[in-house]
Parts: C-alpha cells; structure tokens; sequence
C-alpha cells in the first residue's frame, strides 16, 4: 500500500525553501472514536508547545461532560473553536432544513466555546448542490459563519486505520514504520495541491483529531518548519486568499 503511495506521488519534485504560508485545522474535536481524553490532550499540548494558530471544528454531538473541560483548555489556549455539525453528516444526505437544523443545533452546544470570527466545515467536505446549497450557504451567511475551505487533504483516516487494526501492544513498533510513510504522504499531498491548486498561494491543511495524529504532530508541524512554511491562524489564509 505504502509503495503505491510513494509510486504515484514520485513524480511530484521537492519545492525550495522560501517562505510559505500554511494553516493548520484539526476537525472531529473532541476525538475520533475513542471515549478517554488522555489524546486530545496529549493534541493540545503540542499545540501549546510550538505556540502556533490552529482552528479545532467540533462535533457538538460528541460533547460530553468530561471532555468539555479539555474544550475549554483548547480554547483558552488561544486556539479557534468552530461548528462541525451536530453528528457529522454528509449534506448530501440532508434536506437543507435538516441539515440547517443540524448546524444550529450544534450552534446552540457550542456557543460558549465557539471563537470569533465564527467558522463552519462540512463534514466530508460536502456541501450538497443546487438549491440545498445555496439554502444552507445563505443559512450560513445570515448567521455570520465563515466556511472553512482546504487545499491540503492529509488522507490521515487511512493511516489511523492502519494504527487501529494493530493490537494495542503492537502499536509503537508499528509506528516506527507507519510514521515516515504517514509524514512523508502528507508532504506528498502538499506537493501535489501546488499543482492541483496553482492558484492557491496560502495552504489551510486538513487533520483530524485522531490517534496517529496525536503522536505524531509535532513531526506534522516540524515538516513544514523545516521546509520554510510559517504557520499563520485560519482567518489570515482566508484574508490573504481573497
């Protein structure tokens, strides 16, 4: 698998490095799958320790009493909040009223938390089409939600899969093998939204909070560092952008 990974990106050439600027966004807070906060945590503390801007997109379904505090440590950390629908479903399978529905309700959980400017991303990136569209846009706007585009998908569920399927003992030695290949696709997938997205100056780079990522962000981070990117806040890529 990880062969066919390298395969198919080699062709793409390692960029020089002159400064470049990227945003980091993590969706799927509080965490995927997993009941225990002893991950996010670990999340939040990277973060912390490279001081750099990330916006975090909530399922506000998947709230609870005991990962709320570690929310509110995100947000106090100086780190953005914003609506990732009540229960993370695709707009293609919505009405637009349920799928408002579905965007106000977690709206109404997650107000104390969420950040300003206010940002929104579709689950699955999804938006939906025609009139549902255009409903659930103007629903937006009206509400004074930014939405939050990407142009670098880090495919990470594969990989988190890949981690998962191992038995839990067995994971660290996995990792020693699994991370180079994780680190190096992600770089690929930068590489490759160059010339997919030409247009795109600034990158907003997609990660969810998850397993892998969980060891292994410092490693996403320092990637970048090291090839010249500096990290700036959501709102900036999207100023720039425009």
């Amino acid at each position: 698998m990880f062969t066919l990974f390298f395969l198919f990106f080699a062709p793409f050439a390692s960029q020089g490095h002159q400064v470049q600027y990227i945003a980091l966004t993590i969706d799927d807070l509080p965490f995927v799958g997993e009941a225990k906060n002893f991950h996010l945590n670990m999340i939040i503390e990277t973060l912390r320790k490279y001081n750099i801007p990330v916006t975090g997109f909530v399922i506000a379904g998947n709230v609870r009493s005991d990962n709320w505090p570690l929310l509110k440590k995100f947000k106090d950390s100086g780190f953005g909040l914003g609506n990732h629908t009540l229960s993370h479903v695709s707009a293609q399978n919505l009405s637009a009223e349920e799928y408002i529905q579905q965007i106000a309700k977690a709206d109404q959980i997650l107000k104390p938390m969420l950040t300003n400017p206010k940002f929104f991303r579709y689950p699955y990136l999804s938006m939906g089409d025609g009139a549902k569209k255009e409903k659930i846009q103007a629903y937006l706007n009206a509400n004074d939600y930014h939405i939050a585009p990407i142009t670098i998908d880090s495919k990470d569920f594969i990989f988190n899969q890949l981690l998962l399927s191992v038995p839990e003992k067995e994971r660290r030695n996995f990792m020693l093998s699994l991370k180079p290949c994780y680190i190096d696709y992600i770089w690929q997938q930068t590489l490759k939204s160059k010339y997919t997205h030409p247009q795109n100056q600034i990158s907003i780079l997609l990660i969810h909070a998850n397993l892998i990522n969980a060891y292994t962000l410092s490693d996403i981070i320092e990637l970048y560092q090291q090839r010249g990117y500096r990290f700036i806040s959501l709102l900036s890529a999207l100023n720039t952008a425009n």
